[in-house]
């Protein structure tokens, strides 16, 4: 079974927004699954405002823009994943197609949980332990921070 979800990598001064993720105890960014009637855009805004408390705006290039009548240009995540998620209690593994998309905040940048959401620099990041932190996840957020994406 797949799922569709969409998540953000929020990066507010050379630092980025991650979640604790309770069943996995890894760092990610937040996000989750998309709703009925929702894009994924409008996905991961609304998750990483429910997870962790602040506001956020999608960015993406425009390379090619559409804006008519019948048809609009949404923004375009940064990557597509499939992700593989391990069974957990009642719910057997399954598969995520995350659309991942890179996001600034828009007002205050005060966290909700600090102990869920943090903000990390690439130095903390690198300080974390290998089981903490996926090989993915480390990746993407080195390519965010040092190709100045945002």
């Amino acid at each position: 079974m797949r799922h569709f979800t969409a998540s953000a990598y929020v990066v507010q001064d050379n630092r980025v927004l991650l979640l604790k993720h309770k069943k996995l105890k890894k760092w990610l960014p937040p996000g989750g699954h998309v709703d009925p009637n929702e894009t994924p855009q409008e996905a991961a805004v609304r998750e990483v405002k429910e997870e962790c408390g602040i506001d956020i705006e999608i960015e993406s290039d425009d390379f090619i823009h559409i804006d008519e009548e019948n048809a609009i240009s949404l923004k375009r995540p940064l990557l597509t994943l499939l992700e593989e998620i391990p069974a957990h209690g009642s719910e057997p593994k399954h598969q995520h197609i995350d659309q991942v998309f890179i996001a600034k905040t828009v007002g205050p940048t005060d966290l909700l949980g600090p102990e869920e959401c943090r903000w990390f620099t690439e130095e903390e990041l690198n300080q974390l332990p290998e089981e903490e932190l996926y090989t993915e996840t480390r990746n993407v957020i080195h390519k965010i921070l040092n190709l100045a994406l945002l």
